[in-house]
């Protein structure tokens, strides 16, 4: 399984929170295990798991899921 970008604002705002994965998952309404695969980088939600997930984090999706990194590396495959 390839691996992504691990979503560091994803995991730095649940926790911030005081929210474990658990708690996350069942607010956001999908598996602590499909949780753990989005923050360690080894799954995508769809748009609608990511929306679930920022409106429990109460931050924008381009937060939480988009980072410089992610940037640098789109453009490196476009290039």
């Amino acid at each position: 399984m390839k691996k992504l970008i691990p979503l560091e604002n994803l995991i730095k705002t649940r926790l911030g929170l005081n929210l474990t994965q658990g708690e996350l998952a069942k607010r956001a309404d999908l598996s602590r295990a499909m949780l753990s695969n989005i923050e360690r980088g080894y799954a995508l939600p769809s748009l609608p798991v990511a929306y679930r997930i920022s409106k429990v984090l109460k931050k924008p999706i381009e937060y939480i899921f988009f980072n410089e990194n992610a940037r640098n590396m789109s453009r490196k495959q476009s290039a």
